[in-house]
């Protein structure tokens, strides 16, 4: 790394002021996702590499236009052999068999694509990742803290799973790992999707006691029982109960921790990330986390020049997101 990078990569070791609200700053100047710190990570290590990588995508593209092409040429010597095979002669080729060649060929030509998109992608999220200290991975085996979320109902229980996206590292005094995942229930025409989004484990110092569960009271989260082992909690805030569904272990310290204030920022988190059906828990110490979203940390699309910063800043205000939701929630 240059000096110049290491310079500026310095800065972030200035101390922090307070934290502003979801959707405006979200790091202080100094870090490395803003300012001249990000300026010389772009110019540097991820420009150049996105470059190379425009050269992988115009091929690519190409390549998916020409299967698309084959798959046309193929729909055409079907027609032409349908008479043949049918015996009739002004038969032509079922448009069931049309769709499932060109899908086929579309499928086929998009997988060069999908690999230059993936590829140009773990080298912008690696590049800013690794000033931070933060640890990276596009496909992990499994999601942080899976059996916890399930346990407690925080999730439904899926019969297939897939994670991509895992982030793990230490900011302050806390442990963070977050990943985006998708469980789906059922199988063929019956299986239906039951959770895409974004799982969030924090821990920190502070250990509690007891376990404090709060469920989003909205769709099909309603459906969810009590976790085993707690207990209904009922709070004094009408409004709050109307949206919310608590169950823990120590109703004491449930509402020691279930202030005003706190239910507030689940609301900003929820708005912050454009998701939904927010729920969390404290079981010992850590917090858990998950919220409906669509998928983040992507590049964008791949039918135009992937050299574009706009394209890397996006990625950068989500991963501030994940710091900023660490600052409001690490030491909750």
């Amino acid at each position: 790394m240059t000096a110049t990078l290491d310079t500026a990569v310095g800065a972030a070791a200035q101390p922090r002021p307070g934290a502003d609200a979801f959707g405006h700053r979200l790091v202080p100047p100094g870090d490395p996702l803003e300012g001249q710190t990000f300026d010389a990570i772009y110019e540097q290590r991820i420009k150049p590499e996105l470059i190379k990588r425009e050269r992988d995508r115009k091929g690519a593209i190409q390549t998916f236009f020409a299967v698309l092409l084959g798959g046309a040429a193929l729909v055409f010597v079907e027609n032409l052999l349908a008479p043949a095979i049918t015996g009739h002669s002004g038969a032509t080729v079922d448009i069931r068999l049309v769709l499932a060649t060109m899908t086929l060929a579309a499928v086929l030509g998009w997988l060069p694509v999908a690999a230059v998109a993936r590829n140009a992608k773990v080298a912008v999220i690696t590049a800013l990742c690794e000033p931070l200290g933060v640890a990276y991975s596009v496909k992990p085996a499994d999601g942080p803290a899976f059996d916890t979320f399930l346990s407690l109902h925080l999730l439904p229980r899926p019969d297939d799973k897939a994670f991509q996206d895992l982030f793990t590292g230490r900011r302050g005094e806390v442990d963070f790992a977050l990943c985006e995942a998708t469980l789906h229930r059922g199988s063929g025409k019956s299986r239906t999707l039951v959770f895409q989004g974004q799982l969030f484990r924090l821990a920190s110092p502070r250990r509690r006691a007891s376990t404090t569960v709060v469920l989003r009271n909205s769709g099909w989260l309603n459906r969810f029982e009590c976790p085993k082992g707690l207990s209904s909690v009922g709070l004094e805030d009408p409004v709050f109960n109307k949206s919310f569904c608590v169950f823990g272990s120590d109703q004491v310290e449930a509402r020691e921790i279930l202030t005003p204030s706190f239910m507030q920022r689940l609301n900003e988190l929820e708005a912050g990330y454009r998701g939904g059906h927010i729920r969390c828990a404290f079981e010992a110490d850590e917090l858990l986390i998950a919220l409906e979203s669509p998928d983040r940390f992507e590049i964008g699309g791949m039918f135009s020049t992937l050299v574009e910063r706009s394209r890397v800043e996006g990625i950068a205000r989500n991963i501030e997101q994940v710091f900023k939701l660490i600052d409001e929630f690490g030491a909750a």
